[in-house]
């Protein structure tokens, strides 16, 4: 199993999203509102402004575990989804995932995803 998560532009993310539900039996994913800075990042100065509070651009983390064979659908997909070709569309790193455990039934291994 493998675990891929993705830090894109909020305003990709309906189209991210759809993209996904294309990957023939796509295993669902968790997203989550954060904010961040990258290696050549200046801080923003804009007031008022929701996307920029902190001063540091809004992102959303996707997190997807995953079957070893569906990985490379899935980076690819979220790969052209997410780009814009500007500063900023984001990463997506790559892990393996040792365990994965339905709190429920206690069932364990790739089933469960």
């Amino acid at each position: 199993m493998k675990r891929i998560v993705a830090v894109i532009k909020p305003i990709m993310l309906d189209d991210v999203i759809f993209a996904l539900h294309q990957i023939k039996d796509f295993p669902g994913a968790t997203m989550t509102e954060v904010r961040g800075m990258g290696r050549g990042f200046q801080r923003y100065v804009q007031q008022n402004s929701p996307d920029f509070a902190f001063g540091y651009p809004a992102q959303v983390r996707i997190e997807i575990i995953c079957r070893e064979n569906q990985t490379e659908a899935i980076v690819n997909t979220l790969e052209q989804s997410a780009r814009t070709g500007k500063s900023g569309d984001g990463k997506i790193f790559i892990s393996p995932v040792d365990e994965a455990v339905r709190i429920r039934t206690g069932e364990r291994g790739d089933g469960v995803i």
